[in-house]
């Protein structure tokens, strides 16, 4: 699965490159993952990290921004992660033969559409 999402990547001249827990890429200046499971190939996990940074402050907030997100958007998730930052992720469960020109552009326009959601709702 991997060498078909690198030459997806590839193709598509998004410059992936292969670390150690998944492959990283840079669409429209925002940085991506996707995250691979060498025990489950039909699992794929697309992640935006680091959308906006969690404190004190801002917590109750950006909770509630996250809540909106993930009632407001199918297959998104808004969440906190141990580094205290906010991350989308646009999760599915692949069959056999994952057509990978179809998920990938599929998956980049949930988590864009997401992270504009976040932004509203943060905003409000």
């Amino acid at each position: 699965m991997k060498d078909q999402i690198v030459n997806y990547l590839s193709a598509q001249g998004l410059q992936p490159s292969i670390e150690e827990f998944g492959i990283f890429f840079k669409y429209q200046m925002m940085n991506f993952w996707i995250l691979t499971y060498d025990n489950d190939e039909q699992y794929f996990r697309l992640i935006m990290p680091g959308i906006m940074d969690v404190d004190q402050n801002n917590r109750a907030d950006v909770l509630e921004a996250c809540n909106k997100v993930c009632n407001d958007m199918k297959v998104a998730k808004c969440y906190i992660s141990e580094n205290e930052d906010v991350w989308l992720a646009c999760e599915q469960l692949l069959d056999s033969d994952p057509q990978f020109d179809d998920i990938i552009p599929r998956s980049l326009k949930i988590l864009l559409g997401a992270f504009e959601e976040f932004r509203k709702a943060i905003n409000s």
